[in-house]
């Protein structure tokens, strides 16, 4: 198996994360500069996030069926790297917005175009462990962001416009590494007339709603905990980043090592995974749950660490599944429809810790669980049939 494909498709996902690190890290800073207040910057920060979940159907238009997907997914990490590298010499509110918005159009490609390429690139025989590789940046970003953003602007004593230069060119320097990067050709391990849409298959539609459910926990994962640690057991913030860091090292390892498992669980019995989704659902939910309220730190970080360790595994295999029931020429769409629901997910997660209900945090684990089990019944009927050739690796 060749890893350069995965491996340029993980540096562009990574590069977006120095930039979405920069901005949470630098805000006071760049509120203070322009002489805006912190809402003005996060009305900003809001509309970006409208032209991030609005970028997926552009790429998918732009795709339009043709093997495309590689050259926009290069193209738009350029212009994220380059409206970064802008940023450092924005002078007004408006401009920064203009820029924002340019990114987050860019970051469309991740949602939209990365994992159909990927399932193109390499046959269905490894699709588990190329994903579980392309799951990995997402905690390799986590690690790697905040560090380079708090060595640049603490320990280099760099101000906020500094930052953003050094940071646009090693975004660059990454997007550069997957110049060599091409698409093959879309479902050329599958059979033309094969798989079905979100309309047309019941376990497109389970995985959708599953998504729903879970963008109801990944929310609370990524915000309520931090401000959980600090308010209820006064860590720091040098302490949460540590936290945080160690839990992301351990998902990584745990992607890389259990990759080739999630392969051969799939090839002898498709219907197990979404059984071994469900299990994990519930497993982060009740971990989660356990930690907001548990009656010591130590219990409390445990728990935190067995749930964000746990959360980056789910989304690999529901990839998995969505991009095996999928019509080649549709996953472009329907990994745009999964960005959206995952974002509509997030808002209900988000209503759900507004409203008080943080110590509930299971309930959207079990909804989710709950229906992408139930996809077992379905999923041996919606596959996308492989032609002959690609049976076996």
């Amino acid at each position: 198996m060749r890893l350069y494909p995965v491996l340029a498709v993980g540096m562009l996902a990574i590069t977006d994360a120095f930039v979405n690190q920069a901005l949470s890290v630098l805000a006071p800073d760049m509120t203070s500069s322009l002489g805006v207040s912190a809402s003005a910057l996060a009305t900003l920060l809001a509309i970006q996030l409208l032209a991030v979940g609005a970028a997926p159907f552009l790429m998918a238009a732009l795709v339009g069926g043709r093997p495309r997907r590689a050259v926009i997914s290069i193209v738009t990490g350029f212009v994220w790297s380059l409206s970064t590298i802008a940023m450092a010499f924005a002078d007004s509110v408006w401009m920064v917005g203009v820029l924002l918005v340019l990114s987050g159009l860019a970051n469309g490609s991740q949602l939209a175009l990365h994992s159909p390429l990927l399932a193109d690139l390499y046959e269905p025989a490894v699709r588990g462990r190329v994903l579980a590789l392309y799951g990995a940046a997402t905690p390799a970003g986590a690690i790697l962001s905040p560090l380079t953003v708090s060595a640049l602007a603490g320990w280099l004593d760099l101000d906020w416009r500094t930052v953003f230069v050094v940071l646009g060119t090693v975004s660059m320097l990454g997007c550069l590494f997957a110049l060599r990067l091409r698409d093959p050709g879309i479902g050329r391990f599958e059979v033309p007339e094969g798989g079905g849409g979100l309309l047309r298959s019941r376990t497109l539609r389970r995985v959708f709603a599953c998504f729903v459910a879970f963008g109801m926990l990944l929310v609370p994962a990524a915000t309520f905990l931090s401000v959980h640690l600090k308010e209820r057991w006064g860590l720091e913030t040098e302490a949460r980043g540590i936290f945080t860091a160690i839990c992301s090292a351990a998902t990584i390892v745990v992607l890389v090592t259990l990759g080739r498992r999630l392969d051969g669980l799939f090839t002898s019995d498709p219907r197990r995974v979404p059984y071994v989704i469900a299990v994990l659902l519930v497993c982060c939910g009740g971990a989660f749950a356990l930690g907001v309220n548990a009656p010591n730190v130590v219990l409390c970080l445990i728990a935190f660490f067995v749930g964000l360790m746990l959360t980056p595994l789910i989304l690999p295999l529901i990839t998995l599944i969505m991009v095996s029931v999928t019509a080649p020429a549709q996953r472009t769409y329907t990994a745009s429809f999964f960005g959206i629901s995952l974002a509509v997910g997030g808002l209900a997660g988000a209503w759900l810790i507004g409203s008080g209900g943080a110590r509930g945090m299971a309930i959207p684990a079990l909804v989710a669980g709950l229906i992408i089990a139930s996809a077992a019944r379905t999923i041996q009927h919606d596959l996308v049939p492989v032609k002959k050739e690609n049976l076996s690796v």
